[in-house]
């Protein structure tokens, strides 16, 4: 099947189980095709929902995720991150923003209702403050205990460890918040 230079593709791997897949925005279309399978595909006017997220793994930091949700249940989702190898990605954010955008224009202009969030959902974002808080307890707790205990070395040197990744923490609880946005205005902390 050739593209004409209107038709945006964009082609990604999400992980080692699941084969390239390529993503393309035809007229009133988003259609994906997996390596070996038939065309398969979403009106536009089928879609419910579009969630931007910041998404990062163990592997993968700067993983940022466009998880679209369907009418007739089910979702899409792609990544500006393409697996390669055990622990080997590949960083393909320019064609990410770039296939975002447009997806995010042109179903802005079918205008349909549609919501368009961002982060996590409100429950996964309270589970995660509850997580960021034990930790913050955790640590408060060992500091206190610290001037009146004799912390072997290996605890010392992990709740430095510990406390070396709270900025990280703190930035993923920034993008994580659950918020709403304007299609054509995509929120550029939701984008790599």
């Amino acid at each position: 099947m050739a593209d004409s230079p209107d038709t945006p593709t964009y082609t990604v791997r999400a992980n080692a189980f699941v084969p390239t897949r390529t993503y393309r925005l035809t007229g009133d279309a988003l259609t994906w095709q997996d390596d070996g399978r038939p065309l398969d595909g979403v009106f536009l006017d089928q879609i419910a929902e579009v969630r931007l997220a910041y998404a990062p793994t163990r592997v993968v930091t700067r993983r940022f995720r466009m998880r679209v949700i369907l009418k007739a249940g089910g979702m899409v989702e792609l990544f500006n991150q393409s697996y390669r190898g055990f622990a080997d990605f590949e960083d393909q954010s320019a064609g990410y923003a770039t296939f975002v955008a447009e997806f995010h224009r042109r179903l802005a202009a079918q205008g349909r209702d549609v919501r368009y969030r961002s982060g996590n959902t409100p429950a996964g974002y309270v589970a995660n403050l509850f997580v960021a808080l034990l930790t913050f307890a955790a640590l408060a707790f060992v500091l206190l205990l610290f001037p009146i205990a004799a912390l072997p070395g290996i605890i010392i040197l992990k709740l430095a460890i510990i406390a070396a990744f709270i900025p990280t923490l703190l930035r993923y609880l920034r993008r994580a918040r659950p918020l709403t946005y304007d299609p054509l205005a995509v929120p550029q902390e939701m984008l790599p």
